[in-house]
């Protein structure tokens, strides 16, 4: 078994983060330009070790935990936004492998402990994925597949034999497919997040041993999987869309307070068309008020949130849905936060040279993401403050 040759503290890879956001953000252009991640940011994830922060120490990881992940991952989306998405993913990747069969965990670690992770929840409709002997065998294509072109392996979400009467499935699994399995495709064209490389792929005729398959309902519903029985700390004992958001949410936290530092720094110098200093303002002064109160309030909500997850207290249906809630409400708060920026930084925001341009795009894609839909999230969180049954179906990944 590997072992990690330097154990980071929470302090050290903080550090370590403000150190790569140093060396990141020079970049900035070119991961537009490029539609994914160059391949000298991720091999500086590599280096730093911060790949392994929420790795198991048995595969030689640092097995920090949340809160590491968290800070790191701001830090990093300050410096940009694409960057942090896809630096937070390869960290979540690494904590959901953490829940399947050991055997495949054997599988990726022992040959690369930095073995770069990528995942797909959006199977399209036309997909089959049926059950063969001694496994699964999945054709189609999956979207939305960020940092798919540095990913060795890939994670996608099936449905198995689904009956065409009634449209629901026998299984619905997480498996794990290896990069000589999936075809890219380019797909990424978009006026955002461009730099997260969020491409489809697809599978044709690819065979998934059970060794490399996860259960989803069991890990959703009660924080379930066979790879707990090794991994046996609180970290890897959470329903799945209960803690893994706190990925996601930190980068869109990270990029909005980005375009904040950006957009008070640039305006300390601005004169207005009347040649007079925009930070002598009063309307301006209160903006900047607002819109760091806000961030300060989404941060806050996101700490409490991870605070939650680390007291180790059972996490049911009511509660899962509270903490979903509290995702999709901080990236509501940053989304309102960006668009209160941009509403107060003149004309010139239009320009594609503008960096605040660049991370307002960033923000209103991101929080687009399906796992802060305000609308889904706050009608189930409704029902169930206020009495009222939830659809059966639709919670059995919930």
């Amino acid at each position: 078994m590997n072992q990690v040759t330097e154990q980071l503290t929470n302090e050290e890879a903080i550090e370590h983060a403000r150190n790569l956001a140093i060396k990141i953000k020079p970049r900035f252009k070119l991961t537009e330009e490029l539609s994914r991640q160059p391949e000298e940011t991720i091999q500086d994830f590599i280096e730093s070790g911060l790949v392994r922060v929420m790795t198991p120490k048995q595969w030689a990881g640092h097995e920090l935990g949340f809160h590491t992940l968290s800070k790191t991952t701001m830090e990093i989306a300050k410096a940009d936004p694409s960057a942090g998405w896809c630096y937070t993913l390869l960290l979540i990747h690494s904590w959901m492998l953490g829940y399947f069969p050991e055997e495949v965990q054997r599988e990726i670690w022992e040959k690369n402990p930095d073995a770069s992770i990528a995942s797909s929840f959006n199977p399209f409709p036309t997909n089959k994925v049926i059950s063969v002997e001694g496994g699964y065998q999945l054709n189609g294509e999956w979207g939305y597949s960020s940092g798919i072109d540095h990913g060795e392996w890939v994670m996608v979400m099936g449905f198995v034999d689904v009956d065409p009467a009634d449209g629901i499935p026998n299984e619905i699994l997480m498996m794990m497919v290896p990069k000589e399995d999936f075809e890219i495709q380019k797909t990424w064209k978009t006026v955002a997040t461009r730099g997260t490389g969020s491409n489809n792929i697809t599978l044709k005729n690819v065979f998934v041993p059970k060794h490399r398959v996860l259960d989803m309902i069991a890990w959703c519903q009660k924080g379930e999987g066979p790879g707990r029985k090794t991994n046996t700390s609180l970290l890897y004992s959470h329903p799945l869309f209960a803690a893994m958001p706190v990925s996601l949410s930190s980068a869109l936290l990270g990029a909005s307070q980005g375009a904040y530092e950006l957009w008070r720094d640039t305006m300390k110098n601005k004169v207005s068309a009347k040649n007079t200093k925009v930070a002598d303002f009063t309307h301006q002064q209160i903006r900047v008020a607002e819109v760091s109160a806000m961030l300060a309030a989404a941060e806050a909500l996101l700490e409490k949130t991870i605070t939650r997850l680390g007291t180790g207290e059972p996490i049911d249906t009511h509660e899962k849905l509270r903490l979903r809630r509290n995702y999709g409400f901080i990236a509501k708060m940053c989304n309102n936060a960006v668009k209160t920026i941009v509403d107060h930084s003149g004309a010139g925001i239009v320009y594609e040279g503008n960096p605040l341009n660049r991370y307002w795009r960033d923000v209103q894609g991101s929080s687009m993401h399906y796992a802060f839909n305000m609308d889904m999230l706050g009608e189930m969180f409704g029902k169930m403050e206020l009495g009222i049954p939830l659809d059966p179906k639709s919670t059995l990944i919930l």
